[in-house]
């Protein structure tokens, strides 16, 4: 009996792979549910005071997992240049964020941000020299397309707000790219610990000018949870990328705005118009082929070589 595979069977997807893409989705919904609740706050406090608050709760809820995974001698790392570079943007992405969040639908601010990888990849072509050939500088052209159908320029809901939004796409990017710069040894859960720190801090500073109203006992629980959420988010990000290759688990990533719709509607009875709709099918088919093509080329060119096209 002839027992080999037959030459046309497809691979089978590894069981780590079924593993991490599940956990990225439950990442992303941690990440979305910390947004809502976030977004259920709005008009009851400054952002600043949000900020603040939140980043007590998870400063002290990471602090003491670096204790728990043993990592505390780590903690000097926590103050390079390149870990304290990228917390700068990610302190100025918060807040830009939170600012839009609060003025947004959830459904359209959480697409917004997913066309970070597009411009990342067009800024690593401009300031790191990988080149982009025309399908994925099309590919980008096509997300930021849809990003303009989100935001509708000279529309009605355009306003300062979904221009911090679209800010925010751009400081994550280059957090991100600074990230790519940052030292393996330094543990992740440093560099989370330090930008929770530096994001509360950059709260109570804002709190100094823009005064601090009462909070109540339940809005309190709510940033708590939000906090735990955020938290969980991170840590399923990480896990899901331990033993399992990014192909198999960024596709997951986009279940976020699946889980913004849902949400968006429940909760704040928010339904994106036709425009829209078509906007987050762009930028979603365009991060699509985008991974896609890069996962083409890592395979033809050798991975961790430059991409030629």
């Amino acid at each position: 009996m002839n027992t080999r595979p037959e030459t046309g069977s497809s691979p089978a997807v590894p069981a780590s792979a079924v593993r991490g893409g599940g956990l990225m989705s439950l990442a992303m919904l941690g990440f979305v549910l910390n947004d809502t609740i976030a977004k259920t706050l709005a008009g009851t406090m400054n952002v600043g005071q949000f900020i603040a608050i939140r980043g007590v709760f998870a400063s002290i809820i990471i602090a003491a997992l670096v204790v728990m995974m043993g990592k505390w001698h780590d903690m000097p790392k926590s103050l390079s240049r390149p870990v304290l570079t990228r917390t700068v943007f990610d302190v100025i992405s918060t807040f830009l964020f939170i600012l839009g969040l609060f003025h947004m639908p959830l459904p359209n601010i959480t697409a917004i941000l997913q066309a970070v990888p597009l411009v990342v990849t067009l800024m690593a072509a401009a300031f790191l020299g990988e080149a982009v050939g025309w399908k994925r500088l099309s590919a980008i052209l096509a997300g930021f397309a849809g990003v303009l159908m989100i935001v509708k320029p000279g529309g009605e809901g355009f306003n300062t707000y979904t221009l911090l939004a679209i800010a925010c796409v751009f400081t994550v990017a280059i957090r991100d790219l600074v990230t790519r710069k940052l030292d393996s040894s330094t543990p992740s859960i440093i560099v989370a610990f330090a930008n929770a720190v530096c994001v509360m801090i950059g709260g109570v500073i804002w709190m100094a000018f823009d005064g601090v109203e009462p909070v109540s006992t339940e809005n309190l629980a709510r940033i708590a949870l939000g906090s735990v959420f955020l938290v969980a988010g991170y840590l399923l990000t990480v896990i899901s990328l331990r033993d399992t290759e990014v192909a198999y688990t960024a596709p997951f990533r986009y279940t976020l705005i699946v889980y913004a719709l849902i949400l968006g509607y429940v909760v704040f009875g928010d339904v994106p118009d036709a425009w829209s709709l078509a906007g987050i099918v762009l930028i979603v088919g365009s991060g699509l082929f985008t991974l896609y093509r890069e996962q083409q080329l890592k395979r033809r060119i050798g991975f961790g070589r430059r991409l030629i096209r």
